[in-house]
């Protein structure tokens, strides 16, 4: 006979064993060993049938709480959070075996194992998901039997087809499973409705032309969102657009084909970039992106990645980019990247020619512009800037207020009107890091326009004229209720607005390419060594303690049964009570041991040492019995 009780006991042991394993690495040490500790006295318990009652564990699991939130910050939710998780699910296994308890160890599995998605994502992650979501299924069908009887137990070959069939359950629901995956349809609303009208337009440009209005607003609504590490501040520059030519006395931009290939050189940087719905197909990306991947696209040597189709639905892509502030070029069309807008004021003119005149190198007249910007005492603005027919020499000369398509503008023609070739970047400028989602949030206002001037032996070099200005920058820290509302709606986009049939087709792929090379990591091994003995340790109690019942009680009474089996044969029915057996066979040794069994072991109590001796001596008597 196979127990149920014990059978879903190490099952709901292995359940917890596989959500802790790739877990424990991540672990703070105090979790990390609690969880084994907790798991090996959950065995020794369940070996004596016992457990730890509620008025010990709802105390214990107050005051372990209280330790590990005391370690809470939001640097730190990830790691406290997963604490938590490992430390209750451990003391889940101390408790009662009843019904709620296994379903809450199951629940808290499940968590982990999602925790543990926090860190990384790999190979071995999908046969520890596998794994787990196998035995749950199973486990759930043995709760069935032990919510019915918690003492049942099943005959070897009965218990052998439950496990099959209740195996075999999630694997019959794969064709399910797939044909739901691939053509489930997905939404295209965010989780906050109002947070996402159709047809959205970000504060990003593709032509610049200071004077055109007399003051901008700011909207502070969101631009795109990035997973990926921390960077510096001075280094947050999303780069969108290169403008470099002119229209008139608007910076637009026109195809270069004499450009070579451009090269940065610094640290290398991934993102996970989700761009809001946008009129533009633009694709932004840390400075200086080098390639874009998951989204059909078209690549300019300047650094631009244009998206192949509208920007009208929520997407995602793949950026990598490099952390440099000089991009390495080897030739440019000089004569192109000195052309001058069709109105270029005299004062402006006079500036550029005593820049020219100077015989300075490039570097010198970059630091003599900037001595002369600074000198000007320019103040950066938002509204009342400089319109009518010369914005640009009223900026530098007159009002001394703008934004930072006026500094960009008339550094870049400085430059130009100097000798030296420049044009325009437009793109984001900052981004406020969310330390809960560990991701940035880029919004409308950190629109931003800076300069690149080009060094002959050297490339690109950038420069932002607006950081010359006088006065403060803004703040970018994430405060309060916002950013958790915020945090809600990204992850629901990510998960379910832009997981659609290519990112489903693309995540079959990888998984497929990910089997085939997988490789077990090197600890799994040592691992293995560690516990065979533990396994042929626990099939030798298994088959130990089916040969020898595992109670007083049950070891009495089974020998009792077998001492009347041989006594009256074919008159023991299996499916008959204690006290119908005794009324039915009126033997006297039957009746004095049904009635101290029946007073101890139906008042749900076990046997006192008094009633076990009494009770071994009646069937001793009995087998001595002749008669």
């Amino acid at each position: 006979m196979v127990r149920i009780d014990l059978l879903l006991s190490g099952l709901t042991a292995c359940i917890a064993l596989i959500s802790y394993l790739p877990l424990q690495e991540y672990l703070d040490p105090f979790a990390r060993f609690f969880f084994p500790a907790a798991l090996v006295l959950a065995a020794c318990l369940q070996v004596r049938g016992r457990a730890l009652p509620p008025r010990v564990l709802t105390p214990a699991s107050i005051l372990l709480f209280l330790y590990l939130a005391s370690q809470f910050s939001l640097s730190r939710l990830v790691p406290v959070t997963a604490d938590l998780l490992v430390v209750f699910l451990g003391v889940r296994l101390l408790g009662e075996r009843i019904g709620r308890n296994y379903l809450q160890a199951f629940a808290l599995s499940l968590f982990c194992l999602a925790a543990s998605s926090l860190y990384e994502i790999s190979a071995i992650f999908l046969v520890y998901l596998f794994s787990l979501l196998l035995l749950v299924a199973v486990a759930l069908v043995l709760l069935t039997f032990y919510a019915e009887d918690p003492v049942s137990a099943l005959p070897a070959r009965e218990a052998k087809k439950v496990l099959t069939v209740a195996a075999l359950m999630p694997v019959a629901s794969l064709p399910l499973f797939l044909f739901l995956f691939l053509f489930l349809p997905r939404t295209q609303y965010p989780i906050w409705l109002t947070n996402a009208p159709a047809g959205k337009k970000t504060g990003l440009s593709d032509t610049v032309q200071p004077g055109s209005v007399q003051s901008v607003s700011e909207v502070k609504g969101a631009v795109l969102r990035a997973i990926t590490p921390k960077v510096p501040e001075q280094q947050l520059y999303w780069r969108a657009v290169v403008l470099n030519a002119f229209k008139k006395d608007a910076w637009v931009r026109e195809p270069v084909p004499g450009d070579a290939p451009a090269v940065a050189r610094g640290d290398v940087v991934l993102q996970e970039i989700y761009p809001e719905r946008t009129a533009t197909q633009y694709l932004p990306a840390l400075n200086v992106p080098r390639a874009i991947r998951e989204l059909r696209h078209d690549a300019s040597a300047d650094g631009v990645f244009v998206s192949r189709r509208p920007l009208d639905k929520k997407v995602r892509y793949l950026a990598e980019s490099v952390l440099a502030d000089t991009i390495l070029v080897r030739r440019i069309d000089r004569d192109f990247y000195l052309r001058l807008p069709e109105q270029v004021s005299e004062r402006m003119r006079g500036e550029g020619r005593k820049l020219a005149r100077s015989g300075k190198s490039v570097e010198q007249k970059m630091a003599a512009l900037e001595s002369f910007f600074r000198d000007q005492r320019l103040t950066y603005a938002n509204t009342g800037l400089p319109v009518g027919g010369d914005p640009l020499d009223s900026f530098l000369f007159e009002k001394k207020r703008g934004n930072c398509e006026y500094f960009a503008s008339c550094y870049a023609i400085l430059l130009r009107l100097g000798g030296v070739p420049a044009r325009l970047v437009g793109g984001f400028r900052g981004g406020t890091y969310n330390d809960v989602g560990g991701y940035y949030l880029v919004t409308e206002d950190m629109a931003h326009v800076w300069v690149e001037a080009y060094l002959d032996g050297v490339g690109w070099r950038t420069v932002d004229p607006s950081s010359w200005a006088l006065g403060g920058g803004r703040s970018q820290q994430a405060r309060g209720l916002s950013m958790y509302l915020d945090m809600v709606g990204f992850y629901w986009d990510k998960a379910v607005v832009t997981y659609d049939l290519d990112k489903q087709l693309s995540l079959v792929r990888n998984a497929g390419n990910k089997a085939r090379d997988l490789r077990l990591p090197p600890w799994f091994g040592r691992l293995m060594l560690l516990a065979l003995p533990v396994l042929a340790a626990l099939v030798l109690l298994v088959l130990w303690r089916k040969q020898r019942p595992p109670t007083v009680e049950a070891r009495l009474l089974r020998r009792m049964l077998r001492l009347l089996a041989k006594r009256y044969p074919g008159e023991i029915k299996g499916d008959e009570g204690l006290f119908e057996l005794s009324a039915r066979l009126q033997d006297r040794h039957l009746a004095r041991f049904v009635g101290v069994y029946g007073a101890a072991v139906y008042h749900d109590r076990p046997l006192t040492r008094a009633e076990a001796a009494e009770l071994n001596e009646i069937v001793r008597e009995a087998s001595q019995d002749r008669s």
